[in-house]
């Protein structure tokens, strides 16, 4: 029984001592990387963005001043006037662009904004600046992004991130060399609930207007 025992020791040593021919180790953070990516949402926003959301915004733009008017006077109408929505009960979305003084240029906040006094209207247009953006106008706007093409509510918001994030880069140069006392021309989206909600346009495009 000893014999027994004392050669199974020597097999076991010698298979332990054995080195692992054949075998790959590989390190967890090769095999990560080797994995599949998931979502990405910056590809999916860019392969849009020039050859159909810029178009579209360029093309469905109302004048600020009358879809404004319309929200403060009759929401739901100007919803059905001027407005895109992915359903009943969702936020109405609005393209809009103008033009107009800069009267204040607030950065102190990282949600910055400029207000601009645009003809026909007693108060000033607010315009999302940034870096800090409020919303997914950008996307709620663009009756081509739906909801039903992602495969979960984390994809449609890391899109809506994404094509904010190429609308602000596309309105950096101007957004650092605007000044209060320029004239300006912008082209934006905003999604309302109702009127009540905080009338801000996320810019798409922004052109300071040469004296």
């Amino acid at each position: 029984m000893i014999h027994v025992r004392v050669g199974l020791m020597v097999v076991l040593a010698s298979v332990l001592a054995m080195p692992l021919a054949g075998c790959k180790i590989v390190q967890i953070a090769d095999q990560q990387a080797a994995e599949p990516l998931g979502f990405d949402a910056a590809k999916y926003a860019a392969g849009l963005w020039a050859d159909r959301a810029l178009p579209h915004f360029s093309d469905s733009a109302r004048p600020v001043a009358e879809v404004l008017a319309s929200i403060n006077s009759d929401f739901e109408r100007a919803g059905n006037d001027f407005g895109y929505r992915s359903g009943e009960g969702s936020p109405w979305s609005f393209i809009v662009s103008g033009a107009g003084e800069v009267l204040a240029k607030n950065t102190e906040s990282r949600a910055g904004i400029l207000d601009v006094a645009v003809e026909g209207l007693a108060d000033p247009v607010v315009l999302q600046i940034g870096p800090v953006i409020r919303g997914n106008a950008v996307r709620d706007a663009l009756p081509f992004v739906s909801f039903q093409d992602f495969t979960n509510q984390l994809e449609y918001a890391d899109a809506g991130k994404a094509l904010t994030a190429l609308a602000l880069e596309g309105v950096a140069s101007s957004v650092e060399t605007v000044a209060v006392g320029d004239t300006v021309r912008f082209t934006g989206a905003l999604s309302l609930a109702s009127a009540s909600d905080r009338q801000q346009v996320t810019l798409v495009a922004l052109d300071v207007v040469a004296p």
